[in-house]
């Protein structure tokens, strides 16, 4: 029968037909009088729905249906079905409305949500209390079959086939009052009794009244089959059920009004006494609402959407909040409950109803709007695609980095960690960083910290090339902000992004920055400080784990030289202990006046000229310090023997000349050079014959001697060397890091005196007369000169 009524409506529609602004699609539903199709609008492809009227097979009805059509241009009211356009040809009467769905099609109807079952009874009271009092009309065909409803779920009146003024000639009502199928179900007693004409005898709300009664018990009892089923309570709610009686009053001029229902029901505990409707009531009139008012209500909604009808929400509540935004001064606070119902659109519904006003809003100067915005993103942003936020969100919201206000500037900073996911590799890698540089250098510490931990978050959306430029520097930045959140941010940033940096960035940039913040002031930062030290400590091991043993090409070098090739196996600390071992086989003897070798362990032999031993005659202590101090006097009685100092190094100071790596004298700990050019640790600076080699790598540790002769009032002459004493060995030797053991602390040194300290009043005459002796020498020219 569908197929047979759309071909023949096809047919009827030719090209011969009237022209439609919609198109005709299948049927949905079918009644006594109507087929209603699916539509759409040709210029928006809008949903709509077509009532189409069979003139042929209806003739009888066919006043009802022109009637219908005739209405509804005429009369208009926000709870009555909306309608578009609507044509009679010879054959068809055809209307086009709203998309709409028949209440009757929900069954059983008590089923509905209470909510929406409420607000429907409240505005189809609305729609006829405008009907009977507004309009002085009757409806005359209060129905289920009369109502439809909206995709949101909202109540609309329609069935216009007996509206009727009785002012009118010949109203339809009076006339054709019965042609309606099971109109007597629904008359009032009085019509029953006598004709339609006993409406010109009650008031206009008498039919209307007692019809709404009768869709009270059909909503919550069922459709009943006689007036005598009506009255009962049934299924009715408690607060509900005085009215309903109210409506059913035999008297007609009793029955309540449609004005005294609505008010009667917003009463307190009344059946409107609902947040539903309240809110639904003050969306609908919120132009009129002061700022006041307005700023409750958003707060209201807002805490009251999860209650809702989500189909109510999504196409009730959201158009008419945006509507309000836009004209109706609802302001900033509107953004909110209207960003969390875009979130729950589909993307043809948000692309439609939410994105052209989000783009116009962000455009907005209003810092409040602009806040509630960047609040709100979260709730929107997975439904807008990656080009609409590039071009034509992003421009905008990026105004928010400059902003004066701190708020603004911190909002907008928070917003990128939700839009970095939508925004172009250009964006990303070039714009954004731009603006989060400037924010990092801010004056508010609080968007310094914040920006330092955005950047961190969104490492893994930038490209290789901009982590290796970008990533070091801003969080080394940091480390010198005087906010310690900030640094510690910074700390934090570092480590979670340690995968993006290479051995070089870990050991030349990262590290050596990262020390000083292992003693700072506040106690956080330093526990960071030493978490992120461990971390990039370990993955340096891990790079240096799988690097060559050595750089060195084998047989570059000459074999038996540091820099020679090292045999499979040996490792760096291997060498250095080899080069140690070297020097520590020769502490144990001193030079001979004729350049040999001796043991210092021994006192040395009495000669023609003897040398005065210095050791005491008590055992010599074997530890390295005692034997240095023992060395002094056999090297001061020995000859001073010029020797070639390679690279222009000191190696005759005090008189000592080591001139091969066999004349180097023994030492039992690991040693280290001297840094003062000054004293007895001045002698270690060695640099001839073989040991020059061997000493190489440590010779940045001494100071080179000029090549040129020193001016001897600066010089500094032999016997000051010893001349301060056994404490002077001490700093000498241990104040310069040496690993010795620390001298006792005896009697100096008299200012002439050389060798060890105390000896009868014959060896000090014998050691001046040494003295002397060598004076006399030099002046003669047998020793030469030498390099100080």
């Amino acid at each position: 029968m569908f197929e047979f009524a759309k071909s023949a409506l096809t047919g009827a529609l030719g090209s011969k037909g009237p022209s439609l602004p919609f198109t005709v699609g299948e049927v949905v539903h079918s009644d006594a009088l109507w087929t209603i199709h699916d539509g759409s609008k040709k210029d928006d492809r809008t949903p709509v729905s077509v009532f189409v009227f069979d003139s042929v097979r209806h003739r009888d009805k066919l006043p009802l249906a022109r009637n219908a059509l005739k209405k509804c241009r005429t009369i208009r009211h926000p709870d009555m079905l909306k309608v578009i356009e609507g044509v009679e040809t010879e054959t068809k009467i055809i209307i086009g409305t709203e998309a709409v769905t028949p209440l009757r099609t929900y069954s059983p109807l008590k089923s509905l949500n209470q909510n929406l079952i409420a607000w429907g009874l409240y505005k189809i009271a609305t729609a006829i209390k405008f009907l009977n009092t507004d309009c002085n009309m009757i409806h005359g065909n209060i129905r289920v079959d009369s109502i439809y409803t909206t995709k949101a779920g909202e109540w609309k009146l329609g069935g216009f086939e007996l509206l009727s003024s009785l002012k009118e000639d010949n109203p339809v009502i009076l006339t054709y009052g019965g042609y309606l199928p099971e109109a007597s179900k629904y008359a009032p007693p009085e019509v029953r009794k006598t004709s339609w004409t006993a409406c010109r005898n009650t008031p206009s709300n008498a039919v209307d009244s007692w019809a709404f009664g009768c869709l009270i018990h059909e909503i919550f009892n069922g459709f009943f089959s006689r007036p005598e089923d009506l009255g009962q309570r049934g299924d009715i709610p408690q607060e509900l059920f005085p009215i309903y009686k109210s409506f059913l009053n035999m008297e007609p001029k009793a029955r309540m009004t449609m004005g005294d229902f609505l008010d009667k029901g917003i009463w307190k505990q009344g059946y409107f006494d609902k947040d539903f409707i309240s809110v639904t009531l003050f969306l609908e009139q919120i132009a009129i609402k002061d700022a006041f008012e307005k700023e409750q209500f958003i707060r209201k909604i807002d805490a009251s959407l999860e209650s809702f009808p989500l189909e109510f929400c999504k196409y009730k509540i959201l158009p008419e909040l945006i509507q309000a935004v836009e004209y109706g001064g609802a302001g900033a606070k509107a953004l909110t409950p209207i960003l969390k119902l875009g979130g729950k659109l589909d993307q043809q519904e948000f692309d439609n109803l939410v994105v052209p006003i989000v783009i116009k809003l962000f455009a907005s100067s209003d810092r409040a709007i602009r806040v509630s915005l960047c609040e709100g993103l979260p709730n929107f942003i997975n439904n807008l695609n990656s080009k609409t936020v590039s071009d034509k969100i992003f421009p905008n919201l990026a105004i928010g980095f400059m902003d004066s206000s701190a708020v603004i500037r911190e909002c907008t900073l928070k917003s990128v960690l939700v839009i970095i996911g939508k925004l172009n590799e250009r964006i990303t890698n070039n714009d954004l960083l731009r603006y989060l540089a400037k924010l990092q250098q801010d004056e508010e510490p609080g968007i310094r910290t914040n920006t330092t931990i955005c950047l961190g978050k969104i490492s893994k959306h930038l490209n290789d090339a901009t982590k290796k430029r970008v990533l070091v520097p801003a969080f080394l930045r940091s480390f010198n902000d005087p906010f310690a959140p900030a640094r510690t941010a910074g700390l934090v940033a570092l480590a979670a992004t340690v995968e993006f940096y290479d051995g070089q960035d870990c050991a030349q940039r990262i590290i050596p920055t990262l020390a000083p913040l292992l003693l700072d002031p506040e106690k956080q930062v330093r526990r960071q400080a030493f978490n992120n030290m461990e971390i990039f400590v370990k993955k340096l091991e891990k790079i240096a784990d799988n690097m060559p043993e050595t750089s060195v090409p084998a047989g570059t070098v000459a074999n038996g030289g540091p820099g020679a090739s090292q045999p499979p196996g040996a490792s760096t600390e291997g060498w250095a202990n080899w080069a140690i071992s070297a020097v520590s086989t020769k502490l144990g003897t001193s030079l001979t006046p004729n350049g040999s070798s001796t043991d210092l362990t021994k006192t040395p032999p009495t000669t023609t000229k003897p040398a005065p031993t210095t050791a005491s005659s008590t055992p010599l202590n074997p530890s390295i310090a005692t034997q240095a101090r023992n060395m002094a006097p056999s090297v001061a009685m020995a000859p001073l023997v010029p020797v070639s100092a390679p690279n222009g190094w000191d190696v005759g100071a005090a008189g000592w000349g080591w001139d091969t790596e066999s004349d180097l004298p023994p030492v039992t700990k690991t040693v280290s050079q001297p840094s003062s050019s000054k004293g007895v640790g001045s002698a270690f600076s060695i640099k001839a014959a073989k040991a020059t080699e061997n000493w190489a790598e440590w010779g940045d540790n001494f100071d080179p001697i000029p090549s040129s002769k020193p001016n001897r009032s600066t010089a500094q002459p032999t016997t000051s060397l010893v001349s301060s004493g056994e404490n002077a060995w001490t700093e000498n030797w241990g104040g310069d890091g040496w690993d010795i053991d620390p001298l006792t602390p005896s009697r100096p040194l008299s200012s002439n005196s050389i060798g060890s300290p105390g000896g009868s009043a014959e060896d000090k005459e014998r050691r001046r007369q040494r003295l002397a002796e060598q004076r006399e020498a030099r002046k003669a020219g047998k020793l030469g000169a030498r390099k100080i």
